[in-house]
């Protein structure tokens, strides 16, 4: 009889070490997944909150695009409800579907780019003579799409 009860009280001993062990993993599992939930939010609303509108005139492709210097001009204002990184690594522009890798920007009204701020974007590159150009401006998500014929 005292077998039967050691048996059990091994079994149990077990039993209480397994769920111990499954708790803590579940603890841990549900802990990390709540991380992920939290940061995955974070950048949802960062990116709601940033709103982007290029202003440029697509009616002035002179003032736009500079056949001499090779040189896109775009003026983009910040309507969104965050201040939006100004700077060339925090902005991405597509001319014609290719990333462009010589962007210069400069906030004008500041020292951030703020909301109802504007930001010059200027970028090397050659375009030809009456070619339909399609831009796209990406700070942090926000992102408009500009489309002109070059002069």
């Amino acid at each position: 009889m005292a077998s039967v009860s050691s048996a059990h009280l091994v079994l149990f001993i077990a039993a209480i070490l397994v769920a111990a062990v499954l708790a803590g993993t579940m603890t841990e599992s549900a802990s990390r997944l709540g991380n992920a939930i939290e940061e995955r939010s974070d950048v949802e609303s960062a990116q709601t909150d940033a709103e982007i509108v290029i202003v440029s005139d697509p009616d002035s492709p002179a003032a736009v695009y500079d056949n001499d210097t090779d040189t896109l001009t775009l003026y983009v204002k910040n309507v969104g409800a965050s201040t939006l990184p100004g700077t060339p690594s925090g902005v991405t522009v597509l001319v014609n579907g290719h990333h462009e890798s010589d962007v210069r920007t400069t906030v004008l009204d500041d020292d951030q780019w703020r909301p109802g701020g504007l930001l010059r974007v200027r970028v090397n590159v050659t375009l030809a003579d009456g070619a339909h150009t399609r831009v796209v401006v990406n700070p942090t998500g926000a992102r408009d799409t500009f489309t002109f014929t070059t002069p």
